[in-house]
């Protein structure tokens, strides 16, 4: 994505309507969705499987799991893989994404010169 591109993504978000004074329009969620390790105690899922009082439901290993479990939750793509990316083929929560990373890293690198 291009700096005029950016720009355009960043009036546009900013532009719309707010319920509230001075807040971004949009939802990020800082919650990122993960595969957990094996052995992991899975609390709340016990009424899902009969088990003896007092067991604990764990996580199995990922090869146990059906092929279409790992398409549920995508990893997040990286600044590198959004960069390379055409604007017209990216989603709106891509270039949200590539929009936070992008501010994220300027930021970080206004710091550093600060400091130096």
């Amino acid at each position: 994505m291009n700096s005029h591109q950016l720009r355009s993504i960043c009036t546009i978000a900013r532009g719309r309507k707010s319920s509230l004074p001075n807040r971004r329009s949009f939802h990020v969620s800082n919650r990122h969705l993960q595969a957990m390790p094996a052995g992991t105690d899975l609390r709340g899922f016990d009424f899902l499987k009969k088990h003896s009082e007092g067991e604990r439901l764990l996580a199995k290993p990922r090869e146990e799991y059906p092929e279409w479990v790992s398409e549920l939750a995508p990893g997040l793509k990286t600044l590198a893989e959004l960069r390379k990316m055409e604007f017209e083929d990216a989603t709106d929560k891509e270039r949200m994404r590539y929009l936070v990373l992008s501010r994220r890293r300027l930021i970080k690198e206004n710091n550093l010169d600060a400091n130096n």
